[in-house]
């Protein structure tokens, strides 16, 4: 049963990723690394240090000062001293940087409510039963670590 569960769990994560590639298409107009520090910043919901990032995103320092500065010369974020560790900086997001994460993901969220249409009544209850299970399982197994 194990081997059954992995295998449809690594099946689904290829799937999962092509269909949110098809919803994210056009939905923002940063680079693809740009846009991952930008999602990190607004999945954290404060400022954070640049090596924080770094280690989340498993970007090197140098490259993520890079697109720190890009960013900020775009407006999409603010950097400020870490009052706690002088040599540290932090980093948020503008509204501009939170404006444009809002926006990408109610595109989403729009195209994904288009595509639900292609699926009968019936399909989307098994949809949506089949997904909280999965979410609520995943969650189950990770907090049981």
């Amino acid at each position: 049963m194990n081997d059954k569960i992995a295998q449809e769990y690594i099946a689904l994560i290829p799937n999962l990723f092509s269909s949110f590639s098809e919803l994210n298409k056009g939905s923002i107009t940063l680079t693809h690394t740009q846009n991952h520090v930008i999602e990190f910043l607004f999945t954290q919901q404060r400022a954070v240090n640049i090596k924080d990032i770094s280690n989340g995103l498993n970007i090197t320092k140098q490259q993520l000062t890079t697109i720190v500065s890009e960013l900020e010369a775009q407006g999409y974020l603010v950097k400020k001293p870490d009052s706690k560790d002088k040599r540290a900086v932090l980093v948020s997001l503008t509204s501009k940087g939170k404006e444009i994460q809002n926006k990408k993901w109610s595109e989403i969220y729009q195209r994904f409510l288009k595509n639900l249409t292609k699926i009968s009544e019936e399909e989307k209850r098994d949809l949506a039963f089949a997904l909280h299970k999965v979410n609520v399982l995943l969650k189950k197994m990770e907090s049981e670590e």
